[in-house]
């Protein structure tokens, strides 16, 4: 059964691979209208010309991460509409909440399970009458029988409606739900199984497909599970807890009074068949206009309520991230070549001294260095330069301390010589082995900064040569890169590409932003 109070985020993380984007004008010269949506639907983009067609209306979509929109609402920035994912987090903020002058849910997708088929009959699940709790879940996550890929709760919705639905589910609080009710035991269990982790919720996915063979399963939208399941090879079944899940209703929001006869008209679009059905076929999220029968019926579904307090689910964010998931190993590769000389060296170091907690901004707080994490900086220009190391704990004075050295360490970095991308590179996920063959139980990434083209060391062939040679359990550290400069966007690729990770953009958003983004994929 489907209750009607449904839920909605905002979080996390952030995040779905979840692009930062700057203010804007609400109205561009042509009279466009600009609505800032959430990174996962761009898969409507293609039927704006429908909507132009027929509401004679153009809108024009900016992408942000779920933590970031909330940001850019609560700040101001100059945006017609809104569209997200949920919006149930935006309204638990004052100032976002006073900014949001209407809201229509257009469409729904819960966040759900996906399991192999065999998997799910192994742990007798694949009857939808016999469907386990979020507590049998956490459970077999906990005895190691359970390996999933999920998002980053601090960076994406389908992460934290995941933990929010078990932690609501097992203390059966709903919208009533205190700290002290949750069971972080539980959470923990859960947690130990995320094995693939992303900033997005489409990101997720392509990754889990290329990846399936080392995992269970994912945590994902159903709507996208679906979509999934017409190409990979081990179809998933879907999960949906017999306590509940948390849904995304992507409210359609009015945020500029002066636009509300467009808004009206345009949600009358959004919600009749002809839209619904276009969307339900190019995404396989449901109708919310009841005359629209869905191409692939929904499962029946208990609804979870959101916490009623913005301390409850911030609480339960940082605890996720600093007490409750595998403990990260980060390697900052940056780049201190001549060309960083003057005002990009300058965003380096702020970008750097930001993550040690020198952003005290919404998403910047999510972004932060965590508790238990173990921090690298390699330098480098046309050699390895050093490479730092400190390790947080659990204590917050230590870990004060540590932080303020790490930042001091940035804010002195310093410019010369050429670049030697692909040799850093190579040091850095060295040094990374290493450490991963002591202390396995972690999850290691290498974050690579540069702003120019390699001129030294090694070549990217010579990269890949090495590479080839390594184990294939030695393959899963992740390389993400900030495209910056005059960096060569399509070598960064393919180096990230070969280790399973991604570029991000930092020429518009700039430094800050993008390495934002890369934390919620670390």
């Amino acid at each position: 059964m489907r209750k009607t109070f449904i839920l909605l985020l905002a979080t996390l993380f952030v995040l779905t691979a979840c692009e930062k984007t700057p203010q804007t004008a609400a109205m561009t010269d042509d009279g466009t209208l600009t609505v800032l949506a959430g990174s996962e639907l761009k898969d409507i983009e293609p039927l704006l010309p429908q909507i132009t067609a027929a509401t004679g209306i153009k809108l024009k979509l900016k992408y942000a991460g779920t933590l970031d929109a909330v940001e850019q609402i609560q700040s101001g920035a100059e945006y017609d509409f809104a569209w997200l994912a949920s919006n149930k987090y935006a309204l638990l903020t004052p100032a976002a909440k006073a900014r949001i002058k209407a809201s229509e849910r257009t469409m729904i997708s819960p966040v759900v399970l996906g399991l192999k088929t065999n998997k799910a009959k192994a742990l007798g699940w694949a009857d939808p009458n016999k469907a386990p709790s979020w507590r049998d879940i956490a459970d077999a996550a906990g005895a190691g029988k359970l390996h999933f890929a999920m998002s980053s709760p601090a960076s994406s919705n389908t992460g934290f409606a995941a933990i929010l639905g078990l932690a609501s589910a097992v203390a059966g609080k709903g919208d009533a739900l205190e700290l002290k009710d949750i069971d972080f035991k539980t959470l923990a269990a859960f947690a130990k199984a995320q094995s693939l982790t992303a900033g997005s919720s489409g990101w997720l996915a392509e990754v889990y497909e290329k990846e399936a063979a080392n995992l269970d399963g994912i945590v994902n939208y159903a709507s996208v599970l679906h979509g999934m399941n017409s190409r990979l090879k081990e179809p998933l079944t879907l999960i949906y807890p017999k306590d509940g899940v948390i849904t995304a209703d992507y409210p359609f929001m009015l945020l500029k009074e002066s636009k509300r006869a467009a808004y009206d008209k345009l949600v009358a679009y959004l919600k009749g068949a002809e839209f619904q059905q276009a969307m339900n076929k190019a995404s396989y999220r449901l109708p919310v206009n009841s005359t629209v029968k869905p191409i692939i019926a929904s499962q029946d579904y208990f609804e979870l309520a959101f916490p009623a307090k913005l301390e409850v689910v911030d609480g339960l964010l940082d605890a996720y991230l600093n007490t409750l998931r595998r403990p990260a190993d980060s390697t900052f590769v940056v780049d201190v070549s001549g060309s960083m000389q003057g005002p990009r060296i300058e965003q380096l170091r702020q970008s750097l001294a930001g993550l040690a907690g020198g952003d005290s901004s919404l998403s910047g707080r999510y972004a932060k260095l965590r508790d238990r994490e173990r921090i690298a900086l390699l330098r480098f220009s046309d050699h390895v330069e050093d490479q730092q190391l400190w390790s947080l704990s659990s204590d917050k004075a230590s870990n004060a301390k540590l932080l303020q050295a790490f930042s001091d360490y940035a804010s002195q970095l310093q410019t010369t010589g050429g670049t030697a991308i692909y040799t850093a590179a190579k040091e850095a996920y060295q040094a990374a082995l290493l450490r991963q063959s002591k202390d396995p139980d972690r999850v290691y990434s290498l974050l690579l900064m540069t702003d120019g083209i390699n001129n030294d060391g090694i070549t990217l062939d010579e990269f890949k040569q090495w590479f080839s040679t390594l184990q294939p359990q030695q393959k899963h550290i992740r390389i993400f890169a900030v495209l910056f400069g005059e960096a060569k966007s399509e070598e960064l690729e393919v180096l990230t590409q070969a280790t399973g990770g991604r570029v991000f953009d930092a020429k518009k958003a700039g430094l800050q932003a993008a390495f934002k983004d890369i934390r919620g994929y670390q």
